[in-house]
């Protein structure tokens, strides 16, 4: 499968502030719903239409703009920038490159999948769900849940890449905030036979490895919020509360991921970052014997016993340097000196 609202990430794409800061059009997803009475201008139902039957764009892209739309009714969210935006680009036929980027652009469906999942796992509380529900009308989540499931239908008849599988989480998410069981069960279904499908694989598929490692972490993420951070702290933040019955599954998740991480070899910084970051987080949550369990894998991975391993060393032209204990201080032979 990543601020105190972002999750423990890997080193796929890191997912900081200010990634989910950007994520999807400047915070769209943690927007406070405004009151009906207040709800400005919607993309009007029939984009639904517009956006699926467009042949020009493949079904990767289709699912994407309807979730987008789906959130927009979720959230009340101003949308005549991004309506006009989608109907002028609707026109022009995407390469396989272009749906590349924008499956793997740098953090940015990992961040909306966190942010998604995490309001997702609010909504669990009932209270919560009863009072976010009510400041959404009955027409606007109608529409929600119809762009849901028409951005299901297209990702069912998308190529299947790896990568979609951060939108099913995405659609996953938004389901569950609408109390949508319907759409939330399909999207799982699939979520859940990938995951099953990786665990099975003997084949080491490093792609599928770390999406799969990157869905159980957003996952894991929704149930137990809390970040670790590339750079160290000054003081030892304060222990945050946490439920044990959430703590122990959102742990199932991330030892999950971890476990599949493990299959690739000692030098992929993608596993030695699910150990670094999991020995932070059970210190973070005041579980040291099994914080040091997970420094001591760390150390035998890395093959260097020192905390320092921990946190990144200053590097050249400010690029931070994992894995050592060696200041780099020669800064002025990359041609920004």
């Amino acid at each position: 499968m990543t601020s105190s609202t972002n999750k423990p990430i890997n080193s796929k794409p890191a997912r900081t502030k200010a990634l989910l800061a950007v994520a999807f059009a400047g915070s769209m997803l943690t927007a406070q719903l405004p009151a009906l009475s207040q709800a400005p201008h919607l993309a009007s139902a029939s984009m639904i239409d517009f956006i699926s039957k467009n042949s020009q764009i493949p079904e990767e892209e289709k699912a994407y703009r309807l979730l987008q739309l789906a959130n927009i009714y979720i959230t009340g969210t101003p949308s005549t920038v991004w309506e006009a935006s989608v109907r002028a680009g609707s026109g022009e036929p995407r390469s396989n490159r272009d749906i590349q980027i924008l499956l793997r652009r740098e953090g940015y469906l990992l961040s909306w999948a966190d942010a998604v999942f995490l309001r997702s796992y609010q909504y669990g509380s009932t209270a919560l769900s009863e009072a976010g529900r009510k400041k959404i009308s009955i027409e606007h989540r109608v529409v929600a849940d119809n762009a849901i499931r028409a951005a299901i239908e297209q990702l069912d008849q998308g190529s299947k890449k790896v990568e979609s599988l951060n939108m099913y989480l995405v659609a996953s998410g938004l389901s569950r905030v609408t109390g949508n069981t319907r759409n939330e069960k399909k999207c799982t279904k699939v979520l859940n036979a990938a995951i099953q499908a990786c665990e099975d694989n003997r084949t080491v598929d490093s792609a599928q490895i770390k999406m799969i490692s990157s869905i159980l972490d957003s996952m894991a993420y929704g149930l137990i919020p809390i970040s670790v951070e590339d750079t160290q702290a000054q003081s030892r933040r304060r222990l945050p509360a946490f439920d044990m019955k959430k703590f122990d599954q959102s742990e199932r998740l991330k030892l999950k991921a971890a476990a599949l991480l493990d299959r690739l070899p000692a030098t992929d910084h993608d596993r030695r970052k699910a150990h670094r970051d999991l020995t932070l987080w059970y210190t973070q949550l005041g579980k040291d014997e099994k914080a040091l369990k997970e420094k001591e894998e760390l150390f035998k991975l890395v093959g260097v016993r020192d905390d320092k391993i921990l946190y990144p060393q200053p590097g050249s032209c400010g690029h931070p340097l994992w894995w050592s204990v060696v200041i780099v201080a020669d800064f002025l032979k990359c041609g920004m000196g």
